[in-house]
């Protein structure tokens, strides 16, 4: 695959609109794509922002190739997805499994030079708290299917359909090694907010608060009415603007490299 054919498999519904002064790149949850976020284009980008949602490997557009089950693996391939398209700048958003990956993300890019102007992490508890995703491990079929039943997002009428399982549970075994990885984080100089839903047992807005640790910059949180699937539910976008508003402020941009 040429780079230009990988990244417009990371980005299958391309980048945004292209005059916006500022870049969301969105990491979906386990198991999700990058449609979950194509609704937010038509409330953010008349604020100049460009929602620009990536898809995994093996997710929803990208289901004739393999999952990526190692962290390492996963984190090189956004770095090295996301780097030329730094010409903006721009936040990082991930849900859930994708604030995991967001965080780190975040690091890397800053490590390189390029810092985002934001980390906003939803429905998953920071980095010195243990993944909900580790009670996986070891699961056989049956039991990691009643794990995956108890977050919520999956329709009932699909999870007695045979061939729906034979097709995500590859790829939800996958995020799940990757939402469990353990890795290293230290307080970074840009902002971090945090959304939690009021009724997710996996993340509430307690654990969420944790995420204070890991900035030396500003910190917010945001409680929403809703479960661990408060996106589909809760009017994030409201809060993305005022959020994306607010850092464009000038004591909270950090500095990008030119």
């Amino acid at each position: 695959m040429s780079p230009l054919q990988e990244s417009r498999a990371w980005f299958p519904f391309g980048l945004g609109r292209e005059d916006a002064h500022m870049r969301l790149f969105c990491l979906p949850f386990a198991g999700g794509g990058a449609s979950n976020f194509l609704s937010w284009r038509t409330r953010l980008e008349d604020a100049g922002v460009a929602v620009a949602p990536l898809q995994y490997p093996g997710h929803e557009t990208r289901l004739g190739e393999a999952p990526l089950h190692a962290w390492d693996d996963m984190l090189t391939a956004l770095q090295e997805t996301i780097m030329p398209l730094l010409d903006r700048p721009y936040v990082l958003f991930g849900y859930s499994m994708g604030a995991r990956l967001a965080s780190a993300l975040a690091a890397r890019l800053a490590n390189a030079g390029w810092p985002p102007m934001q980390l906003i992490v939803a429905a998953h508890v920071p980095p010195d708290l243990p993944s909900p995703a580790l009670r996986a491990i070891g699961l056989d079929d049956d039991a990691f299917k009643a794990l995956l039943l108890q977050y919520g997002g999956i329709p009932v009428e699909m999870s007695h359909e045979p061939a729906f399982w034979e097709m995500v549970l590859p790829v939800m075994r996958a995020d799940f090694a990757l939402a469990a990885a353990p890795f290293a984080a230290a307080p970074a100089a840009y902002p971090i907010t945090a959304y939690a839903g009021a009724d997710d047992r996996h993340a509430d807005a307690e654990s969420m608060a944790g995420w204070q640790r890991f900035t030396t910059a500003d910190f917010v949180l945001k409680e929403f009415a809703g479960d661990h699937f408060f996106l589909r539910s809760a009017d994030v976008c409201a809060a993305l603007n005022t959020d994306l508003a607010r850092v464009r402020s000038a004591d909270l941009h950090p500095l990008v490299s030119a």
